[in-house]
């Protein structure tokens, strides 16, 4: 049986999922948590994600991967996706990648709901 990798709660139609780890680096846990982000996207009342890295200290290449999966996904159900708590370290691989580009990226979870909130009302 897979290990919960996230933390969820609703703020207003907002699902935000807390990362458990500190460190997503290894195959299964990755797999374990991607699968548990794929399925809050696959609910039909979740179309609007706020994933919290604020736990999280160091991710490889293959969490950016499952990442990437995780945005095709929110595109091909029509869901707003953002980022937030993303570790100073972690965000030098976002740059280097251009996933800074790819990504809404708030600094924290606060930020990230009035982001969402604004994006919502226009």
């Amino acid at each position: 049986m897979a290990q919960q990798r996230i933390d969820v709660k609703k703020v207003a139609d907002i699902s935000i999922a807390t990362c458990r780890d500190m460190k997503l680096n290894d195959d299964l846990v990755i797999q374990e948590w991607g699968d548990q982000l794929i399925g809050l996207l696959d609910d039909k009342n979740c179309r609007k994600l706020l994933i919290n890295f604020e736990r999280v200290l160091f991710m490889s290449s293959s969490a950016l991967r499952a990442l990437i999966t995780l945005n095709r996904k929110a595109k091909e159900v029509q869901a707003t996706l953002y980022l937030c708590g993303i570790d100073d370290n972690i965000m030098e691989a976002f740059r280097i990648t251009r996933l800074d580009n790819v990504f809404q990226i708030k600094k924290n979870e606060d930020e990230g709901i009035r982001s969402m909130t604004i994006v919502s009302d226009k």
